[in-house]
């Protein structure tokens, strides 16, 4: 009777084109602590928070051990790593659950972006180091309920100066992260009158707790259902121009880790079933 050996399957790896092994040692070891993380602590509970429409908030610590927000920042209690490291470990993030990775991309890429490459001096020093130790989230609140992302002075929401304060009001909304976040980016047209800053799209650093600001909860969402979405109203809500991100003279957004999201996800979809083709194999 003759015996076939069973050639071993390789390991399920999403990683297509090899990126990963582009990077160095020690850029590979932080994006395995990433994913043991996730594997160990995320992946094993984030189904039931899904069907809830809820937000792990406990797996916050030990996010902030992993040293990842800010990831390519320089200075501000931020890591200073490479952009193609922020872009591998979306994609890391993605695999398990891109919810997470959208919480994530909004407050490290997003938030902690507007502020690290609009704010001034004082403000980085003041809200950076915070956010990079996760002990305050971020929200970033562009799109409105009428008109979208309308930077190209379509936007709704208005900002009027009163002396050395901002009075915002309009509406925003699908902001993630804004219904616990501590610190709300707010983009808004200033209507103050002519000049060269006549009908400027600005940012805002909006705190919990200012007066005139409400986020309520988007509920039965379809998909990203962890991610806390919410529908922001501004009514009179005073702003001190403190907080009016002074190198914000023109729009500008960063989004590439959406990009590396969504390369994650099949590449995630063809593990699984790797893996799942091992099993029953």
């Amino acid at each position: 009777m003759s015996v076939t050996a069973t050639k071993a399957l390789p390991q399920a790896n999403g990683d297509f084109y090899a990126i990963g092994s582009t990077l160095s040692e020690e850029y590979q070891a932080l994006l395995r602590r990433v994913r043991d993380f996730l594997e160990a602590e995320v992946a094993p509970v984030i189904n039931a928070y899904w069907i809830r429409e809820e937000f792990p908030h406990q797996i916050l610590p030990g996010l902030a051990e992993l040293h990842v927000m800010g990831l390519a920042y320089h200075g501000y209690g931020c890591p200073g790593k490479s952009t193609v490291l922020e872009g591998m470990m979306m994609m890391e993030l993605a695999r398990v659950d891109s919810s997470i990775a959208t919480f994530i991309g909004v407050h490290s890429g997003l938030a902690m972006g507007s502020i690290y490459l609009c704010g001034s001096e004082e403000q980085k020093q003041r809200w950076l180091p915070p956010m990079a130790r996760l002990e305050k989230i971020g929200s970033f609140g562009l799109t409105e309920p009428e008109v979208g992302s309308g930077t190209a002075r379509g936007l709704t929401t208005t900002a009027r100066r009163e002396g050395d304060t901002w009075v915002l009001n309009g509406q925003k909304k699908w902001i993630g992260n804004a219904t616990f976040a501590d610190v709300n980016i707010v983009w808004a047209r200033d209507v103050g009158g002519g000049g060269e800053d006549g009908d400027q799209v600005k940012g805002f650093v909006v705190e919990k707790g200012t007066p005139g600001f409400k986020a309520e909860k988007l509920k039965n969402k379809i998909a990203l259902r962890v991610v806390q979405n919410a529908h922001i109203t501004l009514e009179d809500c005073r702003v001190p121009e403190a907080n009016r991100l002074q190198q914000a003279h023109s729009f500008l957004c960063k989004i590439c880790w959406c990009a590396c999201s969504a390369t994650s996800l099949p590449a995630s979809a063809w593990s699984c079933a790797c893996r799942a083709c091992r099993t029953r194999a």
